[in-house]
C-alpha cells in the first residue's frame, strides 16, 4: 500500500486527472452498458411476443383465405383460386412449424398440436375434392363438406390459440413493467451513486490541487506586502504543485538572504555616498568648463569677412552706410563679449541674428533673402548664447553663397503641446547623409571641414545645455537646401539654467 502511495504521490497533475476522469468515465460506461443491455432485452422480449401473436393472426387469415379459394375452384373450376389454394395450404404448414417454436406452455402446446392435425386432415380432404371436381366425378362435395366440418374445428383452435396468445402477453407485458420498474429503480440508485461518488472524490482531488496553491498564494501576498519572515510550506506530492512549491520555499529563503546582504551594503553605501556626492559635482564643474570651451570657438572668418565688406562700402558709399555696419559689428561683439557663458533670450538671439543679417546683406545684396516667422511668445524661453547664429552663419556661407543664384534663409518658431519647434531652413547647396552622420557623431573626429565644426560645436552644446532630453535634427538634400530643427520640451520654458 505504501508503495502505491509513493507512486501516487509521483505522478504528475496531467497523470492524476486523467485517472480521476478515467475511472469515472469508466462506472459511467458500465452503468450505461448495463442499462442498455436490460433495456434492449426488454425489448426483444417484448417484441418476440408480439411476433408470435402476430404469427397467430396471420394463421387465421391463411387459414380463412385457404377455405376462399377452395370454394371459388370448386365453383367456378378458377384456376387461379387452384393455385392460391396450394400456395395459402403451404403457409399455414409454414406458420405452424414456426408457432411450435414460438410457444412453450402447455395450453398452448395442446392447441398447436389440435391446429396441426385438424389442419391436416381438411386441407388433405379439401385437395381430394379439388381433384374430383377437375376430373368431372359428382362426389366431390362430400370431401369439402366432411372437411367444411373439421375446418371450423380448426378455426376455433386457432382462435382460442389467439386468446392464449394475448393472455400471454399480457401476463408477459405485466412482468416486463415489473422487470423495468426494478431496473428503473436501480438505474436511478447507481447514478445517484456514481454522481455522489465523483462529488466526493472530486472533492478531495479538487482539495489535494488547491489547498497547497492557496497557501502559495497567501504566503507570495504576504511577501508582496514586504513580510518576508512567512513560515516554509510543505507538500507531500511531488507533482508540479509539489515542485511550484519547493521553489517557492527556496525563492523566499533567496529573498531572505538577499535583503539581509543588501542592508549590510547599504551601511558601506552610506559611507560612499559624500564621496559621490562631491564626484558629482567635479563632473558638473567639468562638464561647465567643456560648454564653455565650445561656447569660446567663435569663427573668425565672419570678422574677415565683415571688414572686408566694410571696406569695399567706404570705397563706394558715402560713411552713412559703413557707420551703421561698424555699429551692427560692434553691437554683435559687444553682445558676444556680455554674454559669453550665459544664458539669453530667444528674443535677445534673434535680435543679435538680424544684426548679423544687416551686415551679410551688404555682401550678398539681392543674393540673399532672409525672414523670421514667429508664431509665439519667445521671451520665456533661454537659450546658451549665439547658439542660433552659427547655424544662420553656416546656412549663408556655406550653404548659399556657394550658388551664384544666391537663395533664402530662414527662421521658423512654433509650437504644440508638448514642445517648441526652431528651425533653421535654407535653400543651399545642401549636405550628403555622410556629412549629416558626422555632425550627429558622439565621437571626436578630427575635421578639417569649418561647416562640421561649426554645426557639431552648435549640436554638442545644445546637448549638453538640454541634458539630451530635447531633439537636434538635421535633414539635407544635395542641390534643394538643408533645415535643421531643435525641439525643445516646454518644460524648459522659463529655465534660465540647468
Amino acid at each position: 500500500m505504501k508503495k502505491y502511495k509513493e507512486y501516487w504521490l509521483k505522478l504528475s497533475i496531467k497523470r492524476k486527472l486523467l485517472t480521476y476522469f478515467f475511472i469515472i468515465s469508466f462506472v459511467g460506461a458500465v452503468v450505461n452498458l448495463y442499462l442498455h443491455t436490460n433495456n434492449y432485452k426488454i425489448m426483444n422480449e417484448f417484441n418476440r411476443n408480439l411476433m408470435s401473436y402476430y404469427m397467430v393472426n396471420e394463421l387465421l387469415v391463411e387459414i380463412r383465405n385457404n377455405q376462399v379459394f377452395a370454394e371459388d375452384y370448386l365453383k367456378n373450376l378458377n384456376t387461379e383460386s387452384e393455385n392460391k389454394f396450394i400456395q395459402t395450404k403451404d403457409e399455414i404448414y409454414r406458420l405452424i412449424g414456426e408457432l411450435d417454436e414460438e410457444f412453450s406452455s402447455m395450453e398452448s402446446t395442446f392447441s398447436i398440436n389440435a391446429i396441426k392435425y385438424s389442419s391436416e386432415s381438411y386441407l388433405s380432404q379439401w385437395s381430394n375434392a379439388i381433384e374430383l371436381r377437375k376430373n368431372k366425378e359428382s362426389k366431390y362435395f362430400i370431401d369439402y363438406y366432411d372437411g367444411m366440418k373439421i375446418y371450423h374445428y380448426t378455426e376455433k383452435y386457432v382462435q382460442d390459440l389467439l386468446y392464449i396468445a394475448l393472455d400471454e402477453g399480457a401476463r408477459f407485458y405485466n412482468d416486463l413493467a415489473e422487470e423495468y420498474e426494478a431496473i428503473r429503480t436501480l438505474s436511478l440508485i447507481l447514478i445517484f451513486i456514481t454522481f455522489t461518488l465523483s462529488l466526493f472524490f472530486g472533492g478531495i482531488f479538487s482539495n489535494y490541487i488547491v489547498a497547497p496553491i492557496k497557501k502559495l498564494a497567501e504566503s507570495s501576498a504576504a511577501i508582496a506586502k514586504g513580510k518576508l519572515d512567512v513560515d516554509l510550506l510543505e507538500v507531500k506530492s511531488r507533482d508540479e504543485v509539489g515542485i511550484l512549491t519547493d521553489s517557492f520555499n527556496h525563492m523566499s529563503k533567496s529573498i531572505r538572504a538577499l535583503v539581509n546582504s543588501l542592508k549590510q551594503k547599504a551601511l558601506i553605501e552610506k559611507k560612499l555616498h559624500e564621496e559621490e556626492i562631491e564626484l558629482i559635482k567635479t563632473q558638473q564643474l567639468l562638464q561647465e568648463a567643456e560648454f564653455l570651451a565650445l561656447q569660446s570657438q567663435i569663427n573668425p572668418h565672419f570678422l574677415f569677412n565683415t571688414l572686408n565688406t566694410i571696406s569695399r562700402t567706404a570705397m563706394f558709399e558715402n560713411a552713412h552706410d559703413t557707420s551703421k555696419l561698424i555699429i551692427a559689428l560692434s553691437n554683435i561683439f559687444r553682445f558676444s563679449l556680455r554674454n559669453t557663458g550665459k544664458f539669453i533670450s530667444l528674443k535677445d538671439e534673434l535680435d543679435v541674428i538680424e544684426q548679423y543679417i544687416y551686415i551679410q546683406k551688404f555682401r550678398f545684396d539681392e543674393r540673399l533673402n532672409f525672414d523670421i516667422q514667429c508664431y509665439m511668445d519667445i521671451s520665456d524661453i533661454y537659450l546658451p548664447a549665439l547658439l542660433i547664429q552659427p547655424l544662420v552663419e553656416n546656412a549663408i556661407v556655406h550653404g548659399i553663397e556657394p550658388k551664384i543664384q544666391g537663395g533664402r534663409v530662414r527662421i521658423k518658431i512654433y509650437k504644440n503641446d508638448f514642445a517648441t519647434y526652431i528651425k533653421v531652413m535654407d535653400t543651399g547647396i545642401g549636405m550628403t547623409k555622410e556629412k549629416i552622420r558626422e555632425i550627429l557623431s558622439e565621437q571626436e573626429q578630427k575635421s578639417k571641414n569649418r561647416k562640421s565644426i561649426g554645426i557639431k560645436n552648435v549640436y554638442h552644446r545644445f546637448r549638453q545645455f538640454f541634458n539630451d532630453e530635447s531633439q537636434f535634427i538635421i535633414q539635407s538634400k544635395l542641390g534643394v537646401g538643408t533645415i535643421i530643427t531643435m525641439v525643445i520640451p516646454n518644460e524648459f520654458r522659463g529655465r534660465e539654467n540647468v
